[in-house]
C-alpha cells in the first residue's frame, strides 16, 4: 500500500484533517503519542514520590507527542494562531496561562523557565487535540475508546498483584486501598482517572459485537478498580455525572446505560459504601478551606505565584495543597487568576451542553460534570507536567475548543458551497 502523502498547499482557512495536513507515518506516530499520554499514566514506572509518574514517561512523550505535534503546529501555524487567538476561550487560556508563567518570578519555590515550558506544553496539548476532535472526529473517539481499554487493562493487572505487591506507602495496603502505577500509585488520583475514563467510555456509541463486549468488559473492570480505591470524592462525581446524563442525553440507549450505572453506584454505596463514608466523615475539609481562604486572604491579588510551596495543617495531619482546584489555583496566582480559569471552565461547560446531542459532546459533558465534582475535593494542581489533574483540566477545554471549530469548519463550507450554487452559469 502506498504511502499517503501530506498536502503541502494549506490554504488559510482550511479545516484541519491528519490525513490532509501529514504523512501517514507522522499521524499514527502522533495518534500514538496520545494514546500513551493517556494510558502511560497507568503503566508507566514509579518514580521516588507519590506525585512523579517517572521520568521514563515524560522523556517518551517528548518522542511520541511533542515532536510530531511540534511538527503539525509549524506545518499549520498560521491556522493554529488565528483560531486559538481568534476564540474567547483561546484568548483566556492565553491570560491565565501567561499570568501563572509572570507569577512564578515572586514565587517562593518557582523557576520561570519551568512554567514556561508547562504553558507551552498546555497549549500545544490543547490546541493538537482540539484539531483532532474538529478535523477527525470519528478517530478522536476511537482514540478515547483504546485509551480506556488500555486503562481497563492495566486496573485488572493492578488488582490481580495487589496483595503481594510492595508499596511505598504502607497505609494504602493495609486499608486495602488499591492503587495503579506510575501517576496512578493513589488511590484518589487513580480513582479520579478511571473515573473519567468510565464517563468518556458510556458514552462512545460502537457498532460491532465485539467492541461492544470490550466496552461492557472494560466498564466492569474500572467500575470494580474505583470501588477498591475507596475515594469517595471520585463515587460522588461518577454518581453526580451519571446522574446529569439521564437527565441531559437525547438518546434512549444513552440514558439506559447512565440509569444502569447509576442504579448499580447507589447498590454499592447502600451496601457497604454508605458506612465507609460515614466512619471517614469529612476528612478534615472544612478546616482546610479555612485555611486555604487565610492563605487567599494573605495575597489575595497576585497569589504566592505559581509553583510555590505552602502547608496546611489539622491536627496531626499535614497537607502540601488545599485538595480544591480553585481555591489552590487562587493561592497560586490570585483571585483575578481564579476568576479567569473559572470563566474558561464555564464556556466549557456550556459548550458542552449544547453539544450533549452528539457523541463526543456526551464525552465532554460527562467528563466536565465529573471533574467539577473531583476538583472539589482534591486535584489541585493544574500547571505541572501531565498528570491526572493536568488531564481533568486541559482535555475538556480541549474537546470543547475542537467541537467549536468543527461548527464554524461546517458553517464555512456550507457558505461556499451556497456561493458555488448561487454563481451565474
Amino acid at each position: 500500500m502506498p504511502m499517503t502523502k501530506a498536502n503541502n498547499s494549506v490554504t488559510p482557512g482550511q479545516r484541519f484533517h491528519l490525513q490532509a495536513d501529514l504523512p501517514r507515518w507522522v499521524y499514527g506516530w502522533l495518534l500514538l503519542g496520545m494514546w500513551w499520554l493517556l494510558v502511560g499514566l497507568a503503566a508507566s514506572p514509579v518514580g521516588d514520590k507519590v506525585w512523579n509518574p517517572g521520568k521514563p514517561y515524560h522523556d517518551s512523550l517528548i518522542v511520541l507527542f511533542i515532536a510530531p505535534a511540534l511538527w503539525w503546529v509549524w506545518k499549520r501555524r498560521g491556522e493554529f494562531g488565528r483560531r486559538l487567538l481568534g476564540d474567547i476561550d483561546g484568548r483566556l487560556l492565553l491570560v491565565f496561562l501567561a499570568w501563572a508563567s509572570l507569577s512564578s518570578i515572586w514565587a517562593n519555590y518557582g523557576h520561570v523557565g519551568d512554567m514556561f515550558f508547562n504553558a507551552v506544553y498546555i497549549v500545544l496539548f490543547v490546541i493538537v487535540w482540539a484539531a483532532v476532535v474538529a478535523g477527525n472526529p470519528l478517530w478522536f473517539r476511537r482514540l478515547l475508546f483504546w485509551a480506556a481499554i488500555g486503562l481497563s487493562i492495566v486496573a485488572l493487572g493492578a488488582m490481580t498483584i495487589f496483595p503481594s505487591r510492595v508499596l511505598h506507602t504502607l497505609s494504602w495496603q493495609t486499608e486495602g486501598r488499591v492503587v495503579a502505577f506510575g501517576a496512578l500509585d493513589n488511590p484518589n488520583l487513580a480513582a479520579f482517572a478511571y473515573g473519567a475514563a468510565i464517563m468518556w467510555l458510556t458514552q462512545i456509541a460502537v457498532r460491532t459485537r465485539w467492541m461492544h463486549v470490550l466496552q461492557t468488559l472494560a466498564l466492569v473492570v474500572m467500575v470494580i478498580f474505583v470501588i477498591m480505591t475507596d475515594c469517595r470524592s471520585a463515587w460522588l462525581a461518577i454518581l453526580v455525572a451519571q446522574g446529569c446524563m439521564l437527565l441531559a442525553a437525547r438518546h434512549g440507549h444513552v440514558k439506559l446505560r447512565a440509569l444502569v450505572i447509576l442504579a448499580l453506584s447507589l447498590i454499592a454505596v447502600a451496601f457497604g459504601g454508605w458506612q465507609y463514608v460515614k466512619e471517614r466523615g469529612m476528612s478534615y475539609r472544612p478546616q482546610i478551606f479555612k485555611q486555604a481562604w487565610g492563605w487567599i486572604e494573605q495575597h489575595p491579588w497576585r497569589g504566592l505565584g505559581e509553583g510555590s510551596h505552602y502547608t496546611i495543617q489539622v491536627a496531626d495531619q499535614l497537607w502540601t495543597h488545599s485538595h480544591n482546584v480553585f481555591t489552590h489555583t487562587a493561592i497560586m496566582v490570585g483571585i483575578p487568576g481564579m476568576l479567569v480559569f473559572v470563566a474558561l471552565w464555564l464556556i466549557v461547560g456550556w459548550r458542552a451542553w449544547l453539544f450533549r446531542h452528539i457523541s463526543t459532546g456526551r464525552c465532554l459533558l460527562a467528563v466536565w460534570v465529573f471533574a467539577t465534582v473531583a476538583f472539589q475535593f482534591d486535584a489541585p494542581e493544574l500547571m505541572q507536567k501531565p498528570s491526572v489533574e493536568w488531564f481533568l483540566g486541559w482535555l475538556p477545554l480541549a474537546m470543547s475548543m475542537g467541537l467549536a471549530w468543527r461548527v464554524r469548519d461546517s458553517k464555512c463550507r456550507d457558505s461556499q458551497r451556497r456561493g458555488r450554487t448561487e454563481m451565474p452559469a
